[in-house]
């Protein structure tokens, strides 16, 4: 039955006012109370009798036989639908219980399916060919559950051992943190791709239209939890040859902005990640927090906390994430996230900024109005400053 249906059952069979009145003398006038009320006053103690009690009906007498049906018919759908309602009410329960446990559940059996594994070699080649996908035929949705797809693989793929003595910071580090540093090399190489294609359109809408597109993924990002792909969108952003075109972000829509403003703030450096650690503290599993953030925590312990406590105890902190996310891998959408060939370095980069907004004085023309002749004369005179 649909969840209306379960609800009115359930207020019959748990309300005193809302249940059948059951069948017995001086039920009523009209109806099959009032016939075996009329019946009874004319019947004396050797006739039929009606007894009522407890939502059963029991008719003697061969000429009212059809009333004991009627009584039993009565008490069978009475009994059905208090049945029905608390049938229903344990099945809400276990449905809700289940829904908000079941990854609790697999983390305590340990449910890990074989086919779960990926080998990263695999998955982080670089296609053979450059792709004809690109950030405009591509979904913002499909972008942002491939990048938490790949980024999720290599987070779950770190072990615990990586993450003591600094590792990430030795000279072999490329042995016993092999898979933070891939976590970097990562979160380089997609800031890098977001930069490179607003930077590659020449035309301010195909710009807009970039820049655009990247928060959307970001936002949706976010939706996912994964803050580590919040924050590679957002760090491109900032980076110098996306930031200084002053025009392109004039034309950005409102709600664009307000957006990624929003995502900012919550990938903000401010109080040590402070808004970053919340929404890591009040999110469910999975996610993906942004790996710098404990370097740096891990960092602060390795070199301002001793190695053993006053008791001879060893300080010891361990920290994961594992619960997988249900993103099938999409092959087309993976290749050009990986395709270096999209790839522009920051030289490069920062030249193309330059073309598409050359670099202008700081002083606007109103203010040079405003200046005296000969102030306006030696300002003009100088060399502009670089921006």
């Amino acid at each position: 039955s649909s969840t209306s249906s379960a609800a009115a059952a359930f207020a019959i069979a748990t309300s005193a006012s809302s249940n059948p009145r059951d069948v017995g003398v001086g039920a009523g006038a009209g109806g099959t109370g009032g016939a075996i009320g009329n019946l009874m006053s004319g019947i004396g103690s050797g006739g039929p009798k009606v007894a009522a009690g407890g939502g059963r009906c029991s008719v003697g007498g061969d000429s009212i036989a059809g009333l004991r049906g009627s009584c039993r018919d009565r008490n069978r759908r009475k009994e059905s639908v208090m049945s029905t309602a608390a049938t229903m009410r344990v099945l809400n329960v276990l449905r809700h219980w289940v829904s908000k446990h079941a990854q609790l559940l697999r983390l305590i059996t340990k449910e890990e399916p074989e086919h779960a594994k990926v080998d990263l070699d695999v998955l982080l080649a670089p296609p053979m060919t450059p792709g004809k996908e690109n950030i405009e035929t591509l979904s913002a949705l499909e972008i942002a559950e491939q990048m938490t797809y790949v980024d999720h693989q290599i987070f779950v793929s770190i072990s615990s051992e990586e993450f003591l003595g600094q590792a990430w910071m030795k000279p072999d580090k490329t042995t016993k943190a092999a898979h933070i540093l891939l976590m970097t090399k990562r979160f380089n190489e997609v800031s890098q791709l977001v930069v490179s294609e607003i930077i590659k359109r020449s035309n301010m809408n195909a710009r807009i239209a970039a820049i655009e597109k990247w928060a959307a993924v970001a936002d949706i990002s976010r939706c996912l939890h994964n803050f580590n792909g919040v924050l590679q969108i957002c760090a491109a952003f900032t980076n110098s040859a996306v930031f200084r075109l002053k025009k392109t972000w004039e034309k950005v829509s409102k709600t664009t902005k307000q957006t990624i403003e929003k995502l900012q703030n919550i990938v903000s450096s401010d109080g040590r990640f402070r808004n970053l650690r919340d929404a890591l503290h009040r999110c469910d599993p999975p996610c993906i927090p942004y790996l710098g953030m404990y370097l740096t925590d891990l960092s602060f312990i390795e070199e301002g906390t001793p190695n053993f406590t006053d008791d001879g105890l060893l300080n010891f902190s361990k920290m994961r994430m594992q619960t997988p996310y249900k993103i099938e891998l999409i092959p087309k959408v993976t290749n050009y996230l990986l395709d270096p060939s999209l790839l522009l370095d920051d030289e490069e980069l920062y030249r193309m900024s330059l073309e598409i907004e050359p670099r202008t004085s700081r002083l606007s023309s109103a203010t040079l109005s405003q200046l005296p002749s000969s102030a306006g004369q030696s300002s003009l005179s100088q060399t502009p400053p670089r921006s």
